[in-house]
This record gives structure tokens, sequence and C-alpha cells, in this order.
């Protein structure tokens, strides 16, 4: 009988943390943001975190988690189409035996991540993008001195405070962030973010909802 894939297997899966420990390696050493086991739990939470509070079935939520959890795990290579390299590692780890509708719903989902150009396929796709572009968190800077870093690591230095709302009765996903305007400007945010936030909005609209943004209690979107 078919093993049905679990976030627990995944999570747990030695491949996988492997992967995600050299990803953050690689950025590691350029500088750039945390990419590791961190941002795939926070993406994996917030995914199911959507899903569910919309009122999707568990299967899904389950899904939209796994896919969140490991959509960067093709980092390891490179950042150049790392969507389509982790779908296809993903497929590699799951073997060609657990290949069903659960395993390409996931790899789907893990593959069109970063094609900002047009809305994510699926509401698996569309949930894993929220989780990963909302991962605005300060913990994630590198250093936590503005003056060692450029305009994208000071954006994400000044986000004190991260809440994804989901309300299910007004159809609306809301990002509500805290940003310390002694180290960027809000219009630094909007400069180098607006595109993650353009799709978040056309994942929301995958999920019949509105996306709304909040920076420190003033609504810009």
């Amino acid at each position: 009988m078919k093993q049905i894939l679990t976030f627990e297997e995944i999570e747990n899966n030695v491949e996988v943390q492997t992967y995600l420990k050299y990803a953050d390696y690689a950025f590691s050493s350029m500088g750039y943001k945390e990419h590791g086991s961190s941002h795939a739990l926070y993406s994996a939470t917030v995914a199911c975190q959507v899903l569910r509070d919309l009122g999707y079935d568990q299967r899904q939520q389950e899904l939209a988690k796994i896919a969140a959890y490991v959509h960067d795990i093709g980092l390891f290579i490179g950042k150049q189409d790392h969507a389509q390299s982790s779908a296809v590692i993903f497929l590699n780890i799951i073997n060609k035996d657990r290949y069903d509708g659960d395993a390409f719903s996931i790899v789907g989902a893990i593959g069109c991540h970063e094609d900002k150009c047009f809305a994510p396929v699926s509401e698996i796709a569309a949930a894993l993008v929220i989780g990963d572009k909302t991962d605005m968190r300060y913990e994630r800077a590198r250093t936590k001195d503005p003056f060692c870093l450029d305009k994208h690591g000071r954006v994400l230095l000044a986000c004190k405070k991260v809440d994804v709302v989901v309300k299910k009765e007004k159809m609306k996903i809301e990002l509500h962030l805290k940003i310390d305007t002694m180290i960027c400007s809000v219009m630094d945010y909007f400069e180098i973010f607006m595109g993650r936030t353009n799709y978040c909005r056309k994942a929301s609209d995958v999920l019949k909802c509105n996306f709304e943004l909040y920076i420190n209690e003033d609504k810009f979107l």
C-alpha cells in the first residue's frame, strides 16, 4: 500500500534538511538573508494557516505545508531557476513509486513560486506564495548592523513585526508590518518589495480574497 506523503515525513527527511542547510550556507556566503530551515518552517506554517482559516480541508492544508517547506531546497545549486530545481529535487526525494496527484500538486506549487508574471497555478501554490513572500522577519538578516547592509537588507532588518491575518467572513488576507523608520523608510519597502507584494495580491486572487497591506497601522493597499 502506497504511503501517503505527510509534513512530518518531509520535515524529518535527512535529504531535505541537507539541501536546506547547504542552500542557506550558499546564501550566507553572499551575505544574503536566511534561506534555511527557519524560512522553510515559517513559509509552511503561514501557507497552512491561510488555507485552514479559509476553510480548506486538512489534506490541502498539509500539501501546502509540504510545498512551502521544500520550495527553496534547490537554492544550493543556484538562485537562477531555483523553483524548477527545487521541484525536480523533490520528485527525486520521494521516488517514482510515490508519484500521484498529491505529489504533482506539490511540484506544481513549488515550480511556480517565483514566476511573478502569472498567477499561481492552484490554491496550494497561492498559499505557498503568501507564506514565502510575507516572510519579512528581521531575524533573517545576517547582521544587525544596518550600515553593513544594502537597501534590501536594511528593509528586512527594519521589519520588527510581521503578521498575516486571514478574515474569511470578508474574504481578505492582510499583511501587517511594523517597520522601524529609523532604519529604512516606507518608500524603501515599496522600492525593494513591490514585486513580491503584487505577487501576494495575485495569490490572494486565486484564493478569491482581497490582499491588503498595512505598515505601522496605515493601510497602503
